[in-house]
C-alpha cells in the first residue's frame, strides 16, 4: 500500500532499494545534523521512516490497551488528536496495537501539522487502507502549528517525535513545553483520556522528556501512567549520563532491509522513549500485584564473572522512585528467581520478598522474580502495507 502511494507520486518504492536508500540516507544525515529535514524528503519518510515509526506508537500505547484504559466502545468512535502528525504514523501505531488486541470499531482522528504536503500523503495512506482491517479510521486534517489548539476533547492525544523539535532556540525549553502540555492536558483531554508522547531514544531528547515529566508532576497538572511505576522525581536525571528508553527486539520488515542496507542504516531492533500522562490518577503500578517490590528493568542484563546485573527503577523496600543496580550471583540461581536470567529492558518485575534496599540490592536464592514482557508488536502499518 505504501508503494502504491509512492508510485502515484513518482517516488521510489521499496522495490527500488538503491534509489530509495539514497534519499533515506539524506534524510538521516539531516536529522543527525540536528536540522529540520527538507520537506522534499517526504518520499524517504513514506518509504522508510513510516514503517519504523508505526511500532513506536504501538509500543507506547500497548500498556494502556493491556490494562483496558484504551479501548474501542461499540457505537462510539475513539476520538484521537495527533499533533505534529506528519504522515500519521503514531496514530497508525495506536491502531495497530488495538488491532493486535482484537479490537473492532472506529477511530476519528484529527491530524495537525504545519506541512500541508505531509498531510496530503497521510490522507492517501488512510484511503489506501480502507477496507483492509478491523478498525475503520476516519481522518481529518488541520494545517498549522501543533500548539495552535484544537477545539473539543479527545480520548487520546498523541505527540509523535515532535516535542523536542519545538523551540530549538529557547533558553528554557523544558519550562515552555511544560506550560504548553499543562494547557493541553486541561483543555483537550477527556477526564479519563491519555496523552502519549514518543521521542527518539537519544540521550538529550530523552532527558528533556524526563525533565518535562518531573515539572508536570510537580505542578500537579498530570499523573504519570507509564513507563514509570512511581510519581517521584526521575532518578535518571541524577547523573548526566543516564536516560531511560525502550530497546525492543523488533526488526524492520524484510522488504525494507535492502533499503536500510543501501542507506547505511541498521534494521535490527527498535529504540524510542515514551511517556503516558493522564489526569485521573491511573498508574500502571496499580495493575501490578501489591505484594513485593514493583520495578521496571531499564537496562539489559549485564553479565560478568559469577553474576548478572541490571538497572531497575521503581519502588523498593519502602523507597519510591529509586534507580538501583541489582545483582544475582550465579550461585544463587534457583527455581523461584529463574526469570532473572531472561530479563530484558522494559520488563516489569515483581520481587517477593523484596531484597534489602541500597545501591546494589541482591537477588537471593529465595527472592521470587516474576517478569512480564512487552506484547509482541507489529512492524508494519497493516495488511497489504507494502
Amino acid at each position: 500500500m505504501l508503494d502504491e502511494v509512492a508510485r502515484a507520486r513518482g517516488w521510489p518504492s521499496s522495490r527500488e532499494p538503491a534509489r530509495l536508500g539514497a534519499i533515506v540516507r539524506e534524510l538521516s544525515e539531516a536529522y543527525n545534523d540536528a536540522r529540520s529535514a527538507p520537506q522534499s524528503l517526504l518520499a524517504a519518510r513514506l518509504g522508510f521512516s513510516f514503517a519504523r515509526d508505526v511500532p513506536k506508537g504501538a509500543g507506547a500505547a500497548r500498556e494502556l490497551i493491556e490494562t483496558g484504559l484504551l479501548a474501542l466502545e461499540e457505537g462510539r468512535p475513539l476520538r484521537v488528536l495527533d499533533l505534529g502528525a506528519g504522515l500519521g504514523a503514531t496514530t497508525w501505531g495506536a491502531v495497530r496495537a488495538l488491532e493486535a488486541a482484537g479490537a473492532r470499531g472506529s477511530v476519528e482522528v484529527t491530524w495537525v501539522d504545519d506541512d500541508a504536503a505531509a498531510l496530503e500523503v497521510a490522507l492517501s495512506i488512510a484511503k489506501g487502507r480502507e477496507g483492509r482491517a478491523s478498525i475503520t479510521v476516519q481522518p481529518r486534517t488541520r494545517e498549522g502549528d501543533a500548539r495552535a489548539g484544537v477545539s473539543g476533547r479527545f480520548d487520546l492525544v498523541l505527540l509523535g517525535q515532535v516535542l523536542s523539535e519545538l523551540d530549538p532556540g529557547a533558553r528554557d525549553k523544558a519550562a515552555a513545553h511544560t506550560a504548553w502540555l499543562g494547557k493541553l492536558l486541561a483543555s483537550s483531554l477527556e477526564p479519563q483520556g491519555s496523552l502519549v508522547i514518543v521521542e527518539p531514544a537519544l540521550r538529550d531528547r530523552t532527558r528533556h522528556l524526563h525533565a518535562v515529566r518531573d515539572a508536570l508532576l510537580a505542578g500537579g497538572e498530570a499523573h504519570v501512567f507509564a513507563p514509570c511505576l512511581h510519581a517521584d522525581r526521575c532518578p535518571a536525571l541524577t547523573r548526566e549520563g543516564d536516560w531511560c528508553h525502550e530497546d525492543l527486539d523488533v526488526d524492520l520488515p524484510p522488504w525494507l532491509v535492502p533499503v536500510a542496507r543501501a542507506a547505511g542504516l541498521r534494521w535490527q531492533r527498535l529504540t524510542f522513549s515514551y511517556l503516558v500522562l493522564r489526569r485521573d490518577g491511573a498508574s500502571l503500578g496499580h495493575y501490578l500485584p501489591r505484594s513485593g517490590a514493583r520495578l521496571r528493568a531499564v537496562s539489559e542484563l549485564i553479565a560478568s564473572k559469577g553474576k548478572t546485573e541490571a538497572f531497575l527503577c521503581g519502588n523498593l523496600d519502602g523507597q519510591r522512585g529509586v534507580r538501583v543496580r541489582a545483582m544475582r550471583l550465579d550461585r544463587d540461581q534457583s527455581a523461584v528467581n529463574r526469570d532473572w536470567g531472561e530479563l530484558e529492558r522494559g520488563d516489569l518485575l515483581r520481587l517477593d520478598p523484596p531484597p534489602e534496599s541500597g545501591p546494589s540490592p541482591r537477588i537471593g536464592r529465595n527472592t521470587g522474580v516474576d517478569r512480564a514482557t512487552p506484547r509482541a508488536l507489529e512492524v508494519d502499518c497493516g495488511p497489504s502495507c507494502r
